[in-house]
């Protein structure tokens, strides 16, 4: 799992740059506090598929911020 090393203000900003949709703000959470994937489906109901494929989505709008 990829450790997302940022500060409360760095996530902030990156969050005021970029759209989320609901379910990728809930990831992006879930991502900061460690939560395995498998957990995200379960909170999420529904893939681990779906989950990896939001979280490319979520990285590709931050690299472009960063």
């Amino acid at each position: 799992m990829m450790k997302l090393e940022f500060t409360k203000q760095e996530v902030e900003n990156i969050k005021s740059k970029i759209y989320l949709s609901e379910m990728q703000e809930r990831i992006f959470e879930y991502r900061l506090k460690e939560i395995p994937i498998y957990k995200m489906a379960e909170k999420e109901n529904c893939s681990e598929s779906t989950i990896n494929r939001e979280l490319n989505k979520i990285k590709k709008k931050i690299m472009k911020v960063i």
